[in-house]
């Protein structure tokens, strides 16, 4: 018997109004975190193929993101079943994760006897410095947990990258980071506005590849003259798993807001929270950003869909 279609098995699952809060990259493959009203726990969907038909439901609280916990281990996920009440998370969720968040951003100013244990533990781990470019030609520089760089550049869609260090631990990298961002005023992060932007008006591959290269050669200027243990240099490359996918050669942005109305569309590819689909009737491939949708109240059903008005770039 055939496997069920990503569609089909949250077909099963949906009888009401459902959430989606998060993507889980695993082995290059995006899924979506769907928290179902009345279900016990978050189930994860494959994104590609997933069809989605909604209205989103205006009138329903938004509901909790959940959080991510760092320890020895690796990062795990938290679901949480409580509505959203600052941002899209609810407070305590939201509270642990600011924390979380400067504990590991600034850990290496504050040391390691300064911030929560478990942080220090996931810290005290090789990491590897990397820089990236995206298809706009922003560039960043940034930092991953384990030997093998992990699923940190296919998150945040990164269209090339290159390794420049394995670190001994996340604090060395973190104050490896620092000293190439003020050495070469290179950022540490991009904004995904300009990461959409990218895939709608793209530069080319190889100019993309040229530009990263030169930055690769200066990072590894700065690198050298660091008097330090406790890094080596290192020089490998990584390409976005859809590189060569035709879809990402010429996307649309989809022209409706998801925050209110009905919607359809297949997924078909992503790159981090960005995704590639398609609707019925188009022959567009439409590109969406997945963070308006998340926490919010969808419920599936034949509704009237929003009309969609394209209208030719201005660029």
């Amino acid at each position: 018997m055939a496997e069920p279609s990503p569609s089909e098995e949250l077909a099963s699952q949906v009888n009401g109004v459902y959430y989606l809060t998060g993507i889980r990259w695993k082995n290059n493959e995006p899924s979506l975190r769907v928290q179902i009203d009345g279900a016990p726990s978050t189930v994860l969907v494959e994104a590609r193929g997933l069809n989605l038909r909604f209205r989103t439901d205006v009138e329903k609280p938004g509901r909790c993101l959940g959080r991510i916990e760092r320890s020895v281990e690796g990062s795990s996920y938290v679901e949480c079943l409580s509505p959203s009440t600052r941002g899209r998370r609810c407070e305590r969720c939201q509270v642990i994760e600011n924390v979380s968040a400067a504990n590991m951003h600034q850990a290496h100013r504050k040391g390691r006897d300064s911030i929560d244990q478990r942080m220090a533990e996931y810290l005290s781990h090789p990491h590897r410095l990397y820089v990236a470019i995206f298809r706009d030609g922003s560039t960043k520089v940034g930092t991953t947990r384990g030997s093998d760089g992990g699923q940190r550049l296919v998150e945040q869609g990164a269209w090339f990258a290159r390794y420049v260090a394995h670190v001994d631990d996340g604090f060395l990298v973190r104050e490896l980071e620092d000293v190439v961002s003020k050495s070469i005023n290179l950022g540490q992060a991009v904004d995904t506005r300009k990461k959409f932007s990218g895939h709608l008006r793209a530069q080319r591959n190889n100019e993309l590849e040229t530009t990263l290269d030169d930055l690769s050669a200066e990072v590894g200027k700065v690198l050298t003259a660091q008097e330090r243990d406790g890094w080596a240099s290192l020089d490998e490359t990584w390409t976005n798993p859809a590189l060569n996918d035709e879809r990402w050669m010429d996307v649309v942005a989809y022209p409706a807001a998801l925050t209110h109305g009905a919607h359809e569309f297949t997924i078909h590819s992503m790159v981090g929270r960005l995704a590639a689909c398609d609707r019925p009737g188009f022959g567009e491939t439409f590109l969406f950003d997945t963070q308006p949708l998340l926490g919010r109240p969808l419920e599936p059903g034949d509704f009237e869909l929003d009309k969609l008005i394209l209208q030719e770039s201005l660029f």
